[in-house]
């Protein structure tokens, strides 16, 4: 792991003994990883889910009851900074727990005498929360989950990502069998299940780089999900020899103006025109420009995880990359 660290650098994430230290594209991933969960989880949920502070929780709580919008099955989504004990065994054992920030699902149910129907949906939500992380993944099979256990009143369930350096926990599903601590006014308390599903968006982001690192023949390579990626393209001149002074300028023009696109649709880029060592962004696609664009407006297309290569119109690129990058499914 500290191999796969050392090789990314200081830009994407530093491991210390008290937590996770982003450089400008570590905290870009961490940020779309954060952005897909809660698309998945509360944006596209079956049910309500309403996004409250972990600070005001029962006050936001009356205010549902108050509108009438506590009807069950709704969830309650938290995003909160915690310390606590989460893969202590990648830290010196009298390392304070790191601090990690954490996205939650609270899913209250109503068990009308049968127990089992809720505990249905705790399965169902091992096997989706499973599904979704391979979805993501350079390699899905190393996501699996554990087996059931039991502690403190309630029933558990991990997600963990398995690396030749140890497993990296990245979700937690708990069942709980009483929503009293939640919902402490509520007549029916008693009949009110917890489902919970708690993510560690640091803990997943170093898992997500971890399986995206590649060796082939020596060569070493980082590989991700588009949607992960911190940054989804840049776009770079090829300059041949017989090229003009004028030309190139015109090329550097012309690749200012295609980042400046795909900003404007909203899809993250780097201009690299003065960057010396542009191969440090691990972008999803590389844009090249060369004369023969200046005339005709097509420009190459080239996706890093599968090194094929598309002719797309510079009038096109913007719709393209965005149908890419930000509007695809986890699947594709």
């Amino acid at each position: 792991m500290e191999q796969i660290l050392k090789f990314l650098g200081p830009t994407f994430l530093t491991l210390k003994e008290f937590g996770f230290i982003y450089g400008i594209q570590g905290m870009l991933v961490r940020r779309n990883l954060e952005k897909l969960w809660f698309e998945e989880c509360v944006t596209m949920s079956k049910y309500n889910v309403f996004h409250m502070p972990s600070t005001s929780l029962w006050s936001c709580m009356k205010d549902l009851t108050d509108i009438g919008a506590d009807r069950v099955p709704f969830g309650i989504a938290e995003l909160d900074e915690v310390t606590n004990t989460w893969n202590t065994s990648f830290f010196p054992l009298k390392s304070k727990p790191s601090k990690h920030r954490i996205a939650k699902i609270t899913t209250v149910y109503e068990s009308k005498g049968d127990i089992l129907s809720v505990k249905d949906l705790f399965y169902t939500k091992q096997r989706e929360r499973k599904s979704w992380w391979r979805q993501m993944s350079e390699n899905p099979s190393i996501y699996y989950m554990s087996e059931t256990k039991k502690e403190n009143g309630k029933e558990y369930a991990e997600i963990q990502a398995q690396f030749p350096f140890g497993n990296i926990v990245v979700e937690t599903i708990n069942f709980k069998n009483s929503a009293k601590k939640l919902l402490p006014g509520v007549e029916n308390g008693e009949r009110l299940k917890i489902v919970e599903q708690v993510v560690s968006l640091d803990w997943g982001c170093l898992a997500f780089l971890c399986d995206g690192y590649i060796e082939i023949k020596g060569s070493k390579e980082i590989q991700m999900h588009p949607k992960l990626v911190a940054y989804k393209a840049y776009c770079k001149a090829i300059i041949a020899p017989e090229d003009d002074e004028s030309t190139r300028q015109d090329l550097n023009y012309l690749t200012s103006y295609v980042i400046e696109l795909l900003r404007e649709k909203g899809v993250e880029s780097v201009n690299v025109n003065d960057i010396k060592n542009p191969e440090h962004f691990k972008v999803a696609y590389i844009i090249t420009v060369d004369s023969e664009s200046l005339k005709s407006g097509l420009v190459k297309l080239v996706c890093q995880r599968t090194l094929c290569g598309e002719i797309v119109h510079i009038t096109s690129m913007a719709k393209r990359m965005y149908d890419l990058c930000v509007v695809c499914k986890v699947t594709e």
